[in-house]
C-alpha cells in the first residue's frame, strides 16, 4: 500500500468519476484505475463499483474512507512541515469561504500570508455556510469561512466536530427601494411584508433560513432568486423588490435608491467565524492562516489590518 494509492481512491470516490479524479491529480485515466485495482488487491477487499454514471463506494470503502481521509490529510501535512522546515515553505491552503468574508476579511490575510510562506498555493471554493462546514468536515478544506446566526445555525449538524473562531459582527437588514413605504415605519413587522415582491438568495444560504424563520405564518411572493448579494441590491434599487443582507458587506448601503430597515431580533445578529475540525494537527501554513485571521478580525475597519 502507497499514499498515492489512497490518494487515488479518495479523488474517485469524491469525484465520483476515475477520470475527474484523473484530471484533478493531473495523472492519466488507466494510472489511476491500474493503482485502485493494486489497493484493492493488496487489502483483499473491493472498494469501488463501476457504472456508467461513474464510481460508487463500497461497504468496505465506506468503512476504511475515515482513515484513508486521515491518512491522506498526514502525508500532505507532513511534506508541507518538512518543506517549512527546510525554508522552503511550500504547501497548499484549501479553504471554503462564504462571500462575506472573500469580501471583507479574507483579501488583506491572504495577503500578509503570502508575505510569510511565499509559496503557498491557494485553493479555494464558495459557496454557502452549509456546504463549507460540511467539507471541513469531510476533509476537502483545512479552514472554513462561515457566517452564523444565533439559533439559526447553518452548521449546527456538525458542531461537535468543529471548532468555531467568531472573526466579524454584523447584522442582518432588509433592502427595499427608497420611497417605500416600510422605508419611514419607526417599527418593524414582518407582517408588513404580506403581498411584497421578494428577492431570494440560494436555499441553502444562511440567509434563506434567515427569510423562513422571518416569514413563518406569512405567505411569501418570490419575485426572484439569485446567490449574488451585489445583484440583490441592484434589483432593489430597480425597485423589483425587496432583499435581505449582512451589513458587514460593501453592497450593503443606504442611497443611491436603496433604504436599509434594520431587522429588530436577536437572531439577526451576524457572525462570520472561522471553522476548523476539532483535536487535528494542522500545517504551518493553516496555521498562520488561522493566526492572521484573528489579527484582521481585530482591526477589520479600522485600517490597521
Amino acid at each position: 500500500m502507497r499514499f498515492a494509492q489512497l490518494r487515488y481512491l479518495e479523488a474517485a470516490l469524491r469525484t465520483g468519476s476515475f477520470r475527474q479524479a484523473a484530471k484533478e491529480l493531473d495523472i492519466s485515466q488507466p494510472t489511476i484505475t491500474n493503482q485502485v485495482q493494486r489497493l484493492e488487491e493488496d487489502l483483499g477487499v473491493i472498494l469501488v463499483t463501476r457504472g456508467a454514471k461513474g464510481v460508487k463506494p463500497t461497504y468496505a470503502a465506506e468503512r476504511i474512507l475515515p482513515h484513508v481521509i486521515a491518512a491522506v490529510q498526514a502525508e500532505r501535512m507532513l511534506r508541507e512541515e518538512a518543506s517549512a522546515i527546510s525554508g522552503l515553505k511550500l504547501g497548499t491552503v484549501r479553504l471554503g469561504t462564504v462571500p462575506a468574508a472573500s469580501q471583507t476579511v479574507l483579501p488583506r490575510v491572504v495577503q500578509r500570508l503570502l508575505s510569510e510562506f511565499p509559496n503557498v498555493r491557494f485553493d479555494v471554493e464558495e459557496g454557502p455556510s452549509r456546504m463549507v462546514a460540511r467539507g471541513v468536515v469531510s476533509g476537502q478544506f483545512d479552514v472554513g469561512l462561515v457566517t452564523r446566526l444565533p439559533g439559526i445555525d447553518a452548521t449546527q449538524a456538525d458542531n461537535t466536530l468543529l471548532h468555531h473562531i467568531d472573526l466579524l459582527a454584523g447584522r442582518l437588514v432588509l433592502s427595499v427601494p427608497e420611497g417605500h413605504p416600510m422605508a419611514d415605519k419607526d417599527e418593524f413587522d414582518p407582517a408588513d411584508l404580506e403581498g411584497e415582491s421578494l428577492i431570494f438568495p440560494a436555499e441553502s444560504s444562511i440567509l434563506g433560513s434567515a427569510w423562513e424563520k422571518l416569514l413563518e405564518g406569512i405567505e411569501a411572493r418570490i419575485v426572484y432568486k439569485t446567490p449574488n448579494a451585489e445583484a440583490s441590491q441592484s434589483l432593489v434599487r430597480a425597485g423589483v423588490g425587496i432583499c435581505m443582507a449582512n451589513t458587514l458587506l460593501d453592497s450593503t448601503v443606504s442611497g443611491n435608491g436603496v433604504s436599509l430597515v434594520p431587522l429588530p431580533y436577536s437572531w439577526a445578529h451576524a457572525k462570520v467565524s472561522a471553522v476548523v475540525r476539532k483535536d487535528e494537527a494542522r500545517s504551518s501554513a493553516v496555521q498562520a492562516l488561522i493566526r492572521l485571521l484573528r489579527e484582521s478580525s481585530k482591526n477589520y475597519g479600522t485600517g490597521k489590518n
